[in-house]
C-alpha cells in the first residue's frame, strides 16, 4: 500500500477579504485551530410500495439546500483585534477564502460569510484566547485563484 501524502494544519488558511477593488485577502494572525464545514439539508418523503401498500414505506430524501461554516480559535494578537471587531459588527457579509495549500497547487473555496460568534477568554496567568464562527451567505465556490 502506498503511503498517503498528508498536509500540516498550517496549510489550512482562513483568509478575509478587505472589500477593496482589487480585493486583498489576508489570514489573521494567530488563528491556530481552523475548521471548514460544508453541509446539505434534505427533505424526507415516505414512499409507499404500490404493489404492497401494507409493506413498510421507505424514506427517500431530496437535497434541499447547501451551507458552509467556518470555526476557529487561537491566541488573540493585537494585530488582528480590529479586523475581528469590525467583521463582527459589520451588517454585510464579507468575502472569505479557505485555502488548502498543497504541493501541486492550492485548492481555494470562496464565498460570502457573516461572523456570528466572537468569544474572548483569558486566565490570570495566561494569554487571551479567542473563538470565531462564520456562516455562509450564498454560494461557496471552488476558485482557481489562490
Amino acid at each position: 500500500m502506498a503511503r498517503p501524502t498528508t498536509l500540516r494544519g498550517s496549510k489550512l488558511l482562513i483568509m478575509i477579504g478587505d472589500g477593496a477593488d482589487p480585493e486583498v485577502f489576508a489570514a489573521p494572525c494567530a488563528l491556530n485551530t481552523k475548521a471548514f464545514n460544508r453541509s446539505a439539508s434534505t427533505n424526507d418523503f415516505n414512499v409507499a410500495d404500490c404493489s404492497d401498500p401494507d409493506a413498510p414505506v421507505w424514506t427517500e430524501r431530496a437535497k434541499g439546500a447547501l451551507s458552509s461554516g467556518i470555526t476557529g480559535s487561537g491566541t488573540l494578537a493585537k494585530e488582528s483585534i480590529d479586523l475581528w471587531e469590525e467583521f463582527f459588527e459589520d451588517v454585510d457579509s464579507r468575502n472569505i477564502r479557505v485555502v488548502i495549500d498543497y504541493a501541486v497547487g492550492p485548492r481555494t473555496y470562496q464565498g460570502k460569510y457573516h461572523m456570528t460568534t466572537f468569544n474572548l477568554t483569558g486566565e490570570q496567568d495566561g494569554l487571551i484566547q479567542y473563538e470565531i464562527e462564520l456562516v455562509s451567505d450564498g454560494p461557496v465556490d471552488v476558485v482557481t485563484a489562490p
